[in-house]
């Protein structure tokens, strides 16, 4: 579950939101100017997260490898 929630109404109640997000695990999806800016998630979700876009990172880096190599394969006339 998620909250959504103005910038501003967090800054007045920063403290009340972290106590309820610690207590339920809700992340909080902050607007400004009614569009989304930011998230607060669990250093649980975070870790997720970042394990995924490294993964992702990884798979690109394996793709651009393998793109090169076909490349360089076709510019030699070996394909």
């Amino acid at each position: 579950m998620h909250i959504e929630l103005r910038t501003s109404k967090l800054r007045t109640n920063l403290s009340a939101y972290l106590d309820h997000h610690a207590a339920t695990g809700d992340r909080i999806l902050l607007f400004r100017n009614g569009r989304p800016v930011a998230a607060l998630v669990s250093p649980k979700d975070m870790h997720a997260l970042e394990k995924v876009d490294g993964s992702r990172e990884e798979l690109l880096e394996r793709r651009q490898a393998a793109q090169m190599r076909e490349f360089r394969m076709l510019k030699n006339g070996l394909l």
